[in-house]
């Protein structure tokens, strides 16, 4: 992918999608249950807030990032930034409501105390700028699973006892049986490879901070750093734990913002809101990002409410920016 510039027009990173394994789980079947059956708005505030909040939740569970470890977090520290109300944060279709605060934790980066990363760089890096560093044993290579002999089925007798030649004579006494071919080997089913565990660096002694690995830490902090600029500069982004994230400018922003609620709210198929998306020139949104979304369309309230209140706080702006008149 790459950065898409048109002179008055939006600009925002599109990057090829990494594909990802997709499932039909619970969340799905009750998405189905609370909109396409329309069983929400039949439930009392209490019940209908509840299970708002479950399905959110394990929206963000459903596609959880990788782990930071957390001896990582205990041994580098928190970088946090202040907080700010501008821009749109959506973690795997989830849409996280500002204000927002990113912030370095350990070896990863979160907003909101949500993983929006990964390790930035892996804590086995951090390690290696240890003195009493030690790293992993080579893995021991796995046996070969033992190959199992071919199995031989019992022949199975021919449904016709007879051959064609028999047929010719109908009433001959000694007619030729068929001869039944002999079976053919089956092949067992290979037995899946035992799978080795992942080698463990370890430390001797105390995590102590030294020049390199501050390098390191300056790096992960470089990345949290360009994420708050893209917010508060008004951006968009879509993290994905299957997909490269997608970056866009304030002016995307906006037009994402003015399109999203409405085809959250009245798309009930995926089909229908891919094609929705397409109409509203939202090309970015690439099939992972539409599946999320579309998972996650209960979110168009929120998104309904965080736009009405920048339009109030808009209009607020013009109206004290505005010349007073002279009396």
């Amino acid at each position: 992918g790459g950065m898409s510039n048109f002179h008055g027009q939006c600009h925002f990173l599109v990057i090829h999608p990494r594909p990802r394994p997709r499932c039909a789980g619970s969340l799905d079947l009750l998405y189905f249950m609370l909109n396409g059956l329309g069983g929400l708005e039949d439930l009392n505030p209490m019940k209908k807030a509840f299970l708002t909040a479950a399905v959110a939740l394990g929206a963000l569970a459903a596609w959880a990032f990788p782990e930071i470890p957390r001896e990582s977090s205990k041994a580098l520290g928190v970088t946090r930034g202040n907080k700010f109300s501008e821009g749109l944060v959506f973690v795997n279709g989830k849409f996280i409501k500002p204000p927002y605060r990113v912030e370095r934790w350990g070896t990863g980066i979160r907003i909101n105390k949500v993983p929006v990363t990964g390790q930035v760089i892996d804590w086995a890096e951090f390690l290696k700028t240890q003195p009493g560093y030690t790293p992993p044993p080579a893995p021991e290579p796995v046996p070969a699973a033992p190959v199992e002999p071919a199995v031989t089925p019992p022949a199975v007798e021919p449904a016709n006892d007879y051959d064609d030649a028999s047929l010719d004579d109908l009433f001959d006494d000694s007619p030729v049986p068929k001869k039944a071919e002999p079976p053919k080997p089956v092949a067992a089913a290979p037995r899946p490879a035992a799978s080795a565990p992942k080698p463990v660096p370890t430390l001797a002694g105390p995590f102590v901070k030294n020049d390199a690995s501050k390098a390191l830490v300056k790096k992960v902090n470089a990345a949290r750093a360009e994420i708050d600029r893209t917010l508060r500069a008004g951006g968009f982004i879509c993290f994905g734990d299957g997909y490269s994230r997608i970056v866009g400018d304030a002016r995307a922003a906006a037009k994402l913002l003015d399109a999203l609620p409405e085809i959250q709210m009245n798309s009930e198929t995926i089909a229908s809101f891919r094609a929705a998306v397409r109409l509203a020139k939202l090309d970015y949104l690439h099939e992972l990002v539409c599946d999320d979304l579309f998972r996650n369309r209960i979110d168009y309230r929120t998104l309904l409410e965080h736009r009405e209140k920048l339009r109030k706080e808009q209009e607020w702006k013009k109206m004290m920016e505005a010349p007073k008149p002279l009396f």
